[in-house]
């Protein structure tokens, strides 16, 4: 339902379509999403790219659950309250919407596409970690040498480069991200997340940028709802604790003996 919904709004967004879903119980879900993207009014005969149903496919289970990342986290908090279910997927999707979480491979697309070699990457990269600038896509919470989940994403996304090369392949974004994985490496000691290389996975199945964190949407709403309901199965309220750090009580001074110089004590 997501998928759909997703797609509605952006053919009517963008061209004032109104897409029509696949009903056909037989369908996957990648492929339903591919055929409704790609074929918002005349689905039914229209025969989806096997490659590019693999790779939301792929995408769909590799995004579907991650322990409790930020968003999962949020759902939990919400649902703990005794909220709803629509209550607590949506304080998810708020969450992960953000560039740190799941809007990390939209930033990773932003940050990759104006680069048409390898060596205008890597010098464009070198500025940005002289500057200390944050390079999206790399680094993980849990993953310290690596997210086993970017070799995967990097395996569709060189086959994407080479098997549809002239039809929504791109060598050069390849390239220039295998560039730009290998300088982080060298530099700085960190690897790809499972967005940097979905990034280009999806560009290269024609999917829009700001469709990338949608379809994390998708995928990772089957995983929220099943930390919802374990939650409720037995249920406490998440409030978290916190440890004051700010001054030490202070003498109270009536406002009429205020001045200036103890104001600022």
């Amino acid at each position: 339902v997501l998928g759909s919904a997703v797609l509605y709004w952006y053919h009517f967004k963008t061209s004032g379509v109104r897409a029509v879903p696949s009903v056909d119980p037989n369908e996957t879900m990648a492929s339903a999403f591919v055929r409704m993207l790609k074929a918002p009014t005349n689905g039914a005969s229209f025969t989806p790219d096997p490659l590019h149903v693999r790779t939301v496919d792929a995408s769909m289970t590799l995004y579907a659950e991650h322990d409790l990342a930020a968003s999962t986290f949020a759902a939990r908090v919400t649902i703990s309250s005794l909220s709803d279910m629509h209550s607590a997927i949506t304080t998810a999707i708020g969450t992960l919407r953000g560039p740190l979480h799941g809007g990390a491979n939209e930033a990773v697309m932003h940050m990759l596409k104006p680069y048409r070699s390898p060596d205008a990457a890597e010098s464009a990269i070198r500025e940005m970690l002289a500057k200390k600038q944050l390079v999206m896509g790399f680094g993980h919470r849990i993953y310290k040498g690596g997210d086993p989940r970017n070799k995967v994403f990097k395996g569709i996304s060189r086959m994407l480069s080479m098997e549809r090369e002239g039809s929504g392949g791109d060598p050069t974004l390849y390239a220039v991200s295998e560039r730009v994985e290998k300088l982080m490496e060298t530099e700085k000691n960190m690897f790809p997340n499972a967005d940097f290389y979905a990034a280009s996975s999806y560009y290269q199945c024609g999917i829009p940028i700001e469709l990338f964190t949608p379809i994390f949407v998708v995928g990772r709403t089957s995983g929220w709802a099943a930390h919802c309901l374990e939650q409720r199965s037995a249920n406490r309220l998440i409030r978290p604790s916190a440890v004051y750090t700010g001054p030490p009580p202070r003498t109270f001074v009536p406002i009429n003996e205020r001045t200036e110089e103890n104001a600022k004590l």
